[in-house]
């Protein structure tokens, strides 16, 4: 009975051990997970003001990309209009040279 008595004691001890172990193992897992919850906790803080800070710079910029992409366009119209007058006065010289040099021939224009 003592032996039986004594196994018991020491398989119970043993298992306290263990307990104490899994509880310390516990602690520190908590420990760790609180730290990197932390940090991760700070990383997206940082992460959002980053994303403030930017999303005010776009509004800042934004005007003037969009004067700027006005701008473009209007000088793409004006280029464009420029190729055309340039193009009509062209055939406007054309003809009047052409008339004038039939008229200077003798073979009046056709009317």
């Amino acid at each position: 009975m003592d032996r039986e008595l004594d196994n018991l004691s020491r398989t119970i001890g043993r298992l306290e051990e263990q307990i104490k172990t899994l509880f310390k193992r516990i602690d520190a897992l908590e420990e760790t997970s609180t730290r990197e919850h932390r940090v991760v906790h700070d990383i997206v803080e940082a992460t959002s003001d980053a994303i403030r800070t930017l999303t005010a710079k776009v509004d800042e910029m934004k005007p003037l990309t969009d004067d700027y992409r006005e701008k473009r366009a209007e000088r793409r119209g004006a280029a464009k209009l420029a190729y055309t007058l340039y193009a009509v006065v062209g055939g406007l010289i054309g003809s009047v040279a052409t008339w004038v040099m039939q008229y200077l021939s003798g073979h009046p224009p056709h009317q």
